[in-house]
C-alpha cells in the first residue's frame, strides 16, 4: 500500500512540474496588430523576444497580396501570401523590435492598392 501511495505522489508531483514548465515556457505577453485591404489581412503579434508577421489573401480574385511590417527602429519586413487565396497564409518570425506600422497591398492591375496603418 505504501508503494502505491508513493508512486501516486511521485506521478502527481511530476505532472505538476511538467505543467509548470509548460506554463513558464509560454511567452509572457503578446500584443497583436492587424490591417485590412478589403477581405485580405495582415497581422503581426509581438512577444517579448520575437514578432510573428502574417499576411492572408482571402479573396479569390487572382490578385496577389503582400504586406510590409515596419518596426520602431526603421526595419522593414515584406511577407507574401505565396499560394493566393488557397488555404494557408504567408508567415515569418522576425527579431523582436515591436510593430510600428503595417502596410498591406493587393497586387492588382496598375498601381497596387495599399492600406497603411500606424500604431
Amino acid at each position: 500500500m505504501k508503494m502505491t501511495k508513493k508512486l501516486g505522489t511521485a506521478l502527481s508531483l511530476a505532472g505538476t512540474l511538467t505543467l509548470g514548465s509548460m506554463v513558464m515556457a509560454a511567452p509572457a505577453e503578446a500584443s497583436s496588430y492587424c490591417a485590412y485591404q478589403g477581405s485580405d489581412r495582415a497581422c503581426g503579434v509581438t512577444y517579448s523576444t520575437y514578432d510573428v508577421h502574417e499576411v492572408c489573401d482571402n479573396e479569390a480574385d487572382g490578385n496577389g497580396v503582400y504586406a510590409y511590417f515596419y518596426d520602431k527602429w526603421g526595419g522593414i519586413n515584406r511577407v507574401n501570401d505565396g499560394n493566393g487565396s488557397a488555404s494557408g497564409c504567408g508567415r515569418e518570425t522576425w527579431d523582436h523590435n515591436g510593430i510600428y506600422a503595417i502596410e498591406i497591398c493587393e497586387d492588382d492591375w496598375g498601381d497596387d492598392t495599399c492600406v497603411y496603418k500606424r500604431y
